[in-house]
């Protein structure tokens, strides 16, 4: 498995939108909302749109591809370089809502946890000892001590409201509400997104992929360009070992749009709605149900691609990327 860092300027702004559901007037303004990371689903979607600009005569391939389990990527997450180490921040394990707790409301808040926290197998009653964790970014992001040792900041949610600059006279939606994720950085400190990736493909489509990555970083990700929202420098792809041997369950990195009979009743997950974005009046993509980043499963399951629309033809990516989860992270709640 690699991982791959996506560099920006300190102070970048990025927007990721959130499923609105069904085309609504009141509902029009997407730029109201973000999410704070960037979901598997369109980062692959910006992947091949990067991939049809930077290689079209082999992107029929590359779809075929990842379609058969040789290609796969996880959600973008925090990526900070503290002093002179790389920390890499996951998802909080679904199956840890259940750890029995002096702490539940602490616990419920937090959202990542370091790769020290989660190849040490670190339960929630220690993130909230000073001494051996740093609990960042109002708590919802939890590292062992000896990878960051003070409290930083790791991102910015700011939302603004703006007025048109075209005429829009008469028109209610004049006045609007945009909301965006600063990345921050500071003395010690640099915060980057980064992604996980397994990459089987033929030798000619990895060199393919990596002129793709070029072409994403030049056109961005998550905001308008023009305006230098979403705006990458470059990319740095590394070896990424994770050091759990002795597992019986894994977690997923990405959105899973699962198969029939794919979940057993001992799975853990939540479940978010995908989809809804409008094509033209009265008509907007369907929604589908996916498994949230951090599920909790016994089996290693492949998730699938859905086709939600024949033309244009649009694909939402939901294969399953997981990786080893510590015994500790299950043990507690079985």
């Amino acid at each position: 498995m690699q991982a791959i860092i996506l560099k920006s300027n300190p102070g970048t702004r990025f927007r990721f939108g959130e499923a609105l559901g069904a085309y609504t007037e009141e509902l029009n303004n997407a730029q109201k909302t973000t999410s704070d990371y960037l979901h598997s689903d369109t980062l692959w979607s910006a992947l091949v749109n990067a991939w049809a600009l930077a290689c079209p005569d082999s992107l029929e391939n590359f779809l075929l591809a990842c379609s058969n389990g040789e290609f796969k990527l996880s959600s973008a997450f925090y990526c900070v370089e503290y002093k002179e180490d790389k920390v890499f921040f996951m998802p909080k394990p679904v199956s840890l809502n259940l750890f029995k707790t002096d702490e539940p409301k602490r616990l419920k808040r937090v959202h990542f946890i370091s790769k020290g926290v989660w190849e040490q197998g670190i339960l929630p009653d220690d993130w909230f000892d000073n001494n051996q964790c740093t609990l960042l970014q109002n708590e919802t992001i939890v590292a062992l001590k000896t990878e960051i040792s003070e409290q930083i900041k790791l991102f910015e949610i700011v939302t603004n409201h703006k007025n048109r600059a075209r005429d829009v006279s008469n028109r209610e939606d004049a006045f609007y509400y945009e909301t965006d994720l600063f990345l921050l950085s500071g003395k010690n400190y640099i915060t980057n997104w980064y992604f996980l990736i397994e990459n089987n493909l033929p030798e000619d489509l990895k060199s393919d992929f990596l002129t793709a990555m070029q072409t994403l970083i030049h056109f961005g990700i998550g905001g308008e360009r023009s305006s230098g929202c979403g705006s990458l420098t470059n990319f740095h792809e590394l070896n990424y070992i994770l050091e759990i041997t002795d597992y019986k369950y894994q977690a997923s990195v990405s959105l899973i749009a699962p198969q029939k009979n794919d979940l057993t009743e001992n799975s853990f997950y939540r479940v978010i709605k995908r989809g809804g974005r409008f094509l033209e009046r009265g008509k907007s993509l369907p929604m589908i149900q996916m498994l949230l980043e951090g599920a909790v499963l016994e089996t290693n399951i492949e998730g699938q691609i859905v086709k939600l629309n024949d033309q244009p033809p649009i694909l939402r990516y939901g294969l399953n990327l997981s990786i080893p989860l510590h015994n500790n992270f299950i043990n507690n709640v079985l």
